[in-house]
């Protein structure tokens, strides 16, 4: 295994595919299908990389990625939305690693989870 991922999104097929995917490439997957779940297992676990949906309901992706600042600012954070009005920078400047807009390409996924990792 080259990393331990956390999966945030509250599309389960999206959810699904991604962690499928990402484990076939030898990684430890763990999911979550919104924010509050995903907040409550960072505080029981450690993750080198999370990818996260931006726009769920409750704890929203912003919201997550400043719980994860909290608990641990080392943690990788690529943020992931489907809405193109989305400012990468304005994610970066908040504390996220990078982003990646849907639908997901995976061989852009793969290269971005690489990166992330690479600088952990």
């Amino acid at each position: 295994m080259h990393g331990k991922i956390l999966i945030v999104d509250d599309d389960t097929a999206s959810l699904k595919n991604v962690a499928y995917f990402l484990r076939r490439e030898g990684y430890e997957v763990n999911e979550a299908s919104n924010g509050s779940e995903a907040a409550e297992i960072v505080d029981e676990d450690g993750f080198d990389l999370v990818l996260s949906d931006l726009i769920m309901p409750g704890l929203n992706g912003l919201d997550l990625l400043d719980h994860i600042r909290s608990v641990d600012p080392e943690v990788r954070v690529v943020v992931m939305s489907a809405f193109a009005a989305v400012d990468p920078n304005q994610l970066i400047e908040r504390g996220a690693t990078d982003f990646i807009e849907k639908p997901l390409q995976l061989d852009e996924l793969l290269s971005k989870v690489k990166r992330a990792l690479d600088e952990y």
